[in-house]
């Protein structure tokens, strides 16, 4: 399975976040989904996409991309966090 995030540049998110990101994710992920491949990168606009995975995989992989996201605190960057 290959999980994609992209953000929109405009956002201007740095990319100590996106490393803080992309080790969230994969350490997330990894406990259900062993074989996982994640990446983060900067793009012309906010996406996700997973492949190789079912119907039912997408939306648990979608819920849990969210959980992630939601529980930035957890994850992003100290000096990040403070701006």
């Amino acid at each position: 399975m290959k999980v994609e995030i992209i953000i929109d540049r405009k956002h201007q998110v740095s990319q100590s976040i996106m490393d803080a990101l992309y080790q969230a994710l994969l350490t997330r992920l990894e406990e259900h989904y062993p074989d996982v491949q994640v990446r983060v990168a900067a793009g012309s606009a906010m996406a996700m996409n997973v492949t190789r995975a079912s119907r039912e995989e997408k939306e648990e992989v979608e819920a849990l991309v969210q959980s992630v996201w939601e529980d930035a605190d957890s994850w992003m960057p100290e000096e990040e966090s403070a701006a």
